[in-house]
Formats: structure tokens, sequence, C-alpha cells
């Protein structure tokens, strides 16, 4: 597999705290690479180091062999990188049908592929389509959660970047957007995940990294990771 993107010594600051201390890593071709950490070891900083919403102090990211460093947040999402954020951050005052028509902006001349993007939303998730004309705000936490994948989506990123997907929801919704996350990622799109519940993360992953005060201290398959004690210890509960 092709290395899709690539982070080689990335630095990030907020203020003089610096939040990332060196991390390197590289996300494949197709995979599903899981993010592993505690509270402030830095993952969603590495996300938002990513996606432009924080510049790195030092270091190379590159997609696809192109530097994107110092590109602002709406370039890099026209080059294939969409981050879903925490906390899903929907238009609450808009329909779904409006939520999805704006993660389209990138295709906004192109009705007929915004058009088609909504369709395959709808498919993805009959839930939404059900509920098209309702305003964001009034939905379920896990259809909220749908939605923010969904309007992602709709660039048709070749990367997708979820920060804590499950988060708040029931556990029944939980494996629904999980089983969603692996059928996206069988469609061909390669996704960068966070997720507080690491043994979902890591049925789900190829691979995943472990990050600790904002250095990365283990890389392996997700199945290594999976059987490793001082994982399990750590993330999974022993």
């Amino acid at each position: 597999m092709s290395t899709l993107l690539k982070l080689t010594d990335v630095h990030s600051f907020y203020g003089k705290i610096e939040a990332l201390k060196g991390i390197s890593l590289e996300v494949r071709q197709g995979e599903i690479v899981a993010l592993l950490g505690s509270n402030g070891a830095g993952k969603s900083t590495t996300l938002k180091t990513i996606s432009g919403l924080v510049r790195p102090g030092s270091g190379d990211i590159q997609l696809e062999g192109k530097s994107l460093v110092g590109r602002s947040p709406h370039r890099i999402v026209e080059e294939g990188i969409v981050h879903v954020p925490e906390g899903r951050r929907i238009f609450a005052g808009l329909t779904v049908h409006e939520n999805l028509e704006l993660g389209g902006f990138t295709q906004r001349k192109e009705k007929a592929v915004i058009a088609e993007g909504i369709e395959q939303a709808y498919a993805l998730f009959p839930r939404l389509k059900e509920r098209s004309r309702q305003l964001g705000g009034t939905l379920s936490g896990g259809e909220q959660q749908m939605l923010a994948i969904c309007r992602g989506l709709m660039a048709r990123p070749k990367l997708l970047m979820l920060d804590e997907p499950s988060m708040g929801l029931a556990p029944i919704i939980v494996q629904e957007i999980m089983e969603i996350i692996r059928k996206i990622n069988g469609q061909g799109t390669t996704i960068l995940l966070i997720e507080q519940n690491a043994k979902a993360a890591l049925r789900l992953a190829h691979r995943g990294y472990v990050l600790e005060t904002g250095q990365i201290v283990m890389e392996n398959t997700a199945e290594v990771l999976r059987a490793d004690e001082s994982i399990v210890k750590a993330y999974l509960g022993a």
C-alpha cells in the first residue's frame, strides 16, 4: 500500500506549551489507523495540526508526497483531508439537508456531484433521509454523529479524520457507528481515528499508534496492540 499521509518530526505548540514533541507517523492508502492515548496525550492536537487548525512549529506533513504545511484549513479540505471534530459541531439551526449541502462546498460548482453525495449519505444512514428537513439541533446524539460523518464525506475526502465518534453515545449506537466506519473504509476512504473506546478502535483498525504527552511511544498492527499487556492495562481495561 502506498503512503497517503506522512508526518515527519512534527512539533506543535499552544503558546509556549509544546503539545506535540516530534510526532512521526504514516497512514497508508486504504487503511484505518487508530490513535490511542489518555486525555491530554496530543491525539486531537495531531488531527488539528494535520487539518491546519493548529500550525506546526516545525516538521513536515505530506499528503501523497506534497507538503501541507502553511496551507489554510479550507485548502487542506480541497486537497482531500476532512476532519470531523470531537463534539460533532453540526449547524444546529440548519436542516439535515442544508448541513449536507454545506459539507459539499468544495464541489459547489458541481450540483450533480452534491446531489449524488447527499443520496449516498441517505443510503448510508436512512434515518437521516427520514429527518432531511429536520433541524440538526433537534436530532439525537447518534443522529448528529451520523450527520457529522456524512457532512465530512460530502467533500469526497481521500482521508477522513474522526475525533471520538462514539463519545456520549449508547453502546448499540456505538456499534452502528463503528460498522458504518468499516463500510466507509470498505468503499475506499482511508481513515485516521481517535476513539475513547480503544477496544472498538482496535477491532476496527489495521494499525495503531499510542501517544503519551505529545510523543508516540508505540506503533504496531491492531492485532499486536490488542495482545500487548501494557496496552490492555493502560487503555483497554485489565
